[in-house]
């Protein structure tokens, strides 16, 4: 049945346009069963050409050119195969690893998707749809520290006590239902004045609670004069000869510099400028402005050298009210790695964890960690022998695993992306000599280009969704958090923003992981990331017209009129583009925005007339994905357009 179905998967690639391949199954020599997600590496002359991960059956297909290879297998609890191959056309090679009696085998569990019961009568979310959410700034609910604590040990008095030291409490092995979890994501990038907006008036009291608040923001956008974005370049804002902040560029080549972390007015009393650093090179950006005012841009005369590596690190609250968000993330991970890696076969991704709880006697550990290794499934080994305890005040130790991951785990000195995904449901203990380590670890990941990104849990006040927000600001991240519409866990406060999407949690960690390591290869050529963002026409109901008067308007519970469907169609040519982009829409739209492909605002357009042309010059940004975008009553409509140059 297995050589059948190994077959059948090899017919059904080679539909695709590929004129040679290595397609296989991986499975236990012992048992037969398929090995899930494990680690298939193709090198060539030393060097590694393919990374890919077997699916749930254990298939595997990786497109190669005719060759000589050396291809290495390695799965949690198995002996690593090494194997010789010879690629001519479609190649089939099946691998059976052995037990390593020496270590413990994983087996990944089996998850099924089943309709979640919510309990709290809200919006029940399913299989990654997503749905538009409206919260409006002026009715936050707030839930003060007291309040939080009581829902803490309400919801977590029974993983809070556990009888013997290194045993997990009674349930807490059971595996939650795949895609159940839902969350929602503010870039405060992408909503830029609305942050500031937001931070000097609901969170105002935060900023001088913390003493920290990113102020002064600089943006650079590196690429090669043939238009390619340069990752990982080393950018120092200066200050005259002094150093304000150092950070690296991203996957899109841009780079967040602030003139301060700390609560605080920055001054300036020098010139400021931009110090590069790349493959050897070091330019200086001089007269460099705010970004309100546009974008600092340097190209650089270099060849093609992009790097594979990407970096993913957990840092996980380990302690007793996290029973279920721990419970999700050893259903998820192997599935969001799989997906996530479905962009490039190239790419090189390497997992590190770490795990923490408190200080304290009463605590089995305060922090511990798994350092970075390429094999997913080591990594997902390690976190499914994790499990929810200890605990028991409000605030745990944060900011003592924050420096355990940045400065104790080997990240790569050349990567692609670093990601630091912080998931907790509780901030750290607030004092001067804490505030003042925060600060220091956000310039420290923000030195190493570790991009962090805050997963808040149930038990997130007001406080702590700040401080997350600005560890996100100050590296370049963005802030995520679950929400209350799959009724699982305990109660999850309302971010303070205008709207944001709910989605399931796998769907978007996913997104962010695409969106955070995409980048076009040396030819010009973009993978597809497999996003579903129209390219060409967008066609939207407009949900805030005038009902029409042929009719007696519909009307809701409280008399207000409901407004007809009326559809707006708008497109942009060409696509791609090598620069300009016209836009034309049969209905006004009020202000539309030029965004990457995370969403962080590039452009403010001003106002598209109907059935008028509107021309945007694309030609000053880095090759890659680029949105447009306009807000239309709760929800963003956006289109896909791809900035490509011609050789």
């Amino acid at each position: 049945m297995k050589t059948k179905l190994t077959l059948l998967i090899v017919l059904l690639f080679n539909l695709v346009s590929y004129s040679q391949s290595l397609n296989g199954n991986f499975s236990s020599a012992e048992s037969e069963e398929a090995l899930s997600y494990g680690n298939v590496d193709v090198y060539s002359n030393g060097k590694l050409v393919a990374s890919v991960i077997t699916d749930r059956m254990g298939n595997f297909h990786i497109p190669l050119d005719s060759g000589k290879y050396t291809c290495v297998v390695n799965y949690s609890g198995y002996k690593p195969i090494t194997k010789e191959i010879v690629v001519k056309s479609d190649e089939v090679n099946d691998f059976k690893a052995e037990a390593d009696k020496a270590k413990k085998q994983y087996a990944p569990k089996v998850l099924e998707t089943a309709p979640v019961v919510n309990s709290m009568g809200l919006t029940t979310v399913t299989g990654g749809t997503t749905h538009s959410y409206s919260y409006s700034t002026g009715s936050s609910r707030d839930e003060g520290d007291g309040e939080v604590l009581e829902v803490r040990k309400a919801i977590g008095t029974a993983p809070l006590t556990h009888g013997i030291l290194g045993e997990p409490p009674v349930g807490q092995k059971n595996i939650g239902t795949s895609g159940a979890l839902t969350a929602g994501e503010i870039n405060d990038f992408s909503k830029w004045k609305l942050w500031q907006d937001i931070a000097n008036a609901e969170l105002a009291t935060y900023q001088s609670s913390w003493n920290i608040a990113p102020k002064g923001r600089y943006t650079l956008m590196l690429q090669s004069t043939t238009g390619l974005p340069l990752a990982d370049a080393k950018v120092t804002l200066m200050e005259g000869r002094t150093s304000r902040f150092v950070t690296r560029t991203d996957n899109t080549g841009k780079a967040e510099c602030w003139l301060t972390i700390k609560n605080e007015t920055p001054e300036v009393k020098a010139a400021l400028s931009f110090k590069v650093e790349y493959k050897g090179q070091v330019k200086t950006v001089e007269k460099v402005t705010a970004f309100e005012e546009s974008l600092n841009h340097l190209a650089l005369q270099v060849q093609c050298e992009q790097t594979e590596v990407v970096d993913i690190a957990f840092v996980v609250d380990a302690t007793g009210s996290m029973g279920d968000e721990l419970n999700y993330l050893k259903a998820e991970m192997n599935d969001i790695v799989y997906k996530s890696k479905q962009i490039s076969n190239s790419l090189n991704f390497r997992f590190a964890n770490v795990f923490y709880r408190d200080k304290g006697v009463n605590e089995l550990y305060h922090t511990r960690k798994m350092d970075f290794n390429r094999v997913l499934t080591e990594s997902v080994a390690y976190i499914d022998e994790q499990y929810a305890g200890g605990g028991g005040d409000y605030e745990e130790a944060v900011e003592d695993a924050l420096d355990t991951a940045i400065n104790t785990l080997s990240w790569s000195a050349e990567a692609r992306t670093r990601i630091l995904f912080l998931i907790l449901d509780a901030p750290p203990h607030n004092n001067p000599e804490i505030q003042a380590k925060l600060q220091r670890l956000i310039g420290q990941a923000a030195e190493k280009g570790i991009r962090i990104v805050p997963i808040g849990a149930s038990g997130i006040n007001k406080s702590t969704e700040y401080l997350m927000r600005t560890l996100a600001l100050g590296t370049n991240g963005t802030y995520t958090f679950l929400t209350n519409h799959s009724g699982i866990g305990g109660y999850h406060i309302e971010p303070s923003t205008d709207k944001y999407d709910v989605e399931t949690l796998n769907d978007l960690v996913v997104r962010i992981l695409k969106s955070y390591t995409y980048m076009p290869d040396c030819d010009q050529q973009l993978p597809d990331i497999g996003m579903e963002i129209p390219d060409s026409i967008v066609e939207v109901p407009d949900t805030n017209s005038v009902a029409s008067t042929d009719s007696v308007p519909d009307k809701d519970s409280l008399g207000n009129v409901i407004p007809d469907p009326v559809h707006i169609t708008w497109s942009y040519y060409p696509n791609p583009t090598n620069g300009i982009v016209n836009i034309v829409s049969d209905a006004d739209i009020e202000e539309l925005y030029i965004t990457d492909f995370s969403g962080k605002v590039l452009q403010i357009i001003g106002k598209i007339e109907a059935n008028r042309v509107m021309q945007v010059d694309l030609s000053q940004y880095a090759t890659g994905i680029y949105l447009i975008r306009y807000p239309q009553g709760e929800k963003w409509i956006s289109g896909k357009v791809i900035l490509q140059r011609t050789s």
